[in-house]
């Protein structure tokens, strides 16, 4: 759906921005149609590509937790892992010789956390204390307060909660752009062009918008320019 979105084949994408078919969806799993058309292409390219954005998205403001600088031996990308009642929307792991590391993530796409303690149970029941160990969770959202309450309310994270908003994730997708590899780029293009679509897009600035016309001073516009002091 990536090309089609792109490509102007598809309006489908406007369903992601609130927009219904009253009659036929009453129900629209936004937040896992995003996952899956977004990210389901990463998890079929090579293991360099796919630790390239992941490590992208880390590091952005998180220097502290940099991955491995060359190619893992193995990537790999599990949508809704399931341990018992809890299943976030992807387990990322990224393996380097013996070591491997692990990515929980969480999207939010126009929607709420599914209760207060979801993100607690994810880090607590869903992962082991070894794989905690080994872990970092990210929470990918249109802005991150959620993340922020949820960490504000009860500490379980030691500092390895990512909070990234969906603008963090074009960031990630542009800056690998030159990345490794043709299939990397190509795929980072399409996810660029479909986030602008979902009017996740970089802040272009004030110059587009015209100068207003002010009106000529009278006794009925709420400002006038001071008159000069008498000298």
């Amino acid at each position: 759906m990536l090309h089609a979105f792109s490509h102007n084949k598809s309006r489908l994408y406007r369903r992601y921005l609130g927009h219904r078919d009253e009659t036929t969806e009453l129900r629209v799993a936004e937040e896992d149609e995003m996952t899956s058309t977004l990210m389901g292409p990463l998890a079929f390219l090579s293991p360099a590509a796919i630790a390239a954005f992941w490590c992208a998205l880390v590091q952005l403001r998180n220097p502290e937790h940099a991955l491995p600088t060359e190619a893992p031996t193995r990537a790999e990308m599990h949508f809704w892992p399931r341990n018992g009642r809890i299943e976030p929307d992807l387990r990322v792991e990224l393996s380097w010789g013996a070591h491997t590391r692990i990515l929980l993530v969480e999207f939010k796409w126009r929607a709420p956390l599914s209760g207060k303690e979801q993100l607690h149970d994810q880090w607590q029941h869903y992962l082991d204390t070894d794989e905690q160990s080994r872990a970092l969770h990210l929470f990918i959202g249109l802005e991150t307060s959620e993340a922020s309450n949820a960490l504000n309310r009860r500490d379980v994270w030691n500092g390895k909660l990512i909070m990234r908003s969906w603008f963090d994730v074009l960031t990630a997708v542009s800056a690998i752009r030159t990345g490794p590899g043709l299939e990397l780029r190509r795929w980072s293009e399409q996810v660029r062009l479909c986030l602008q679509l979902l009017a996740v897009e970089p802040f272009s600035g004030f110059e587009h918008i015209a100068k207003p016309q002010l009106p000529a001073a009278s006794d009925h516009v709420f400002f006038a320019q001071p008159a000069p002091a008498k000298s």
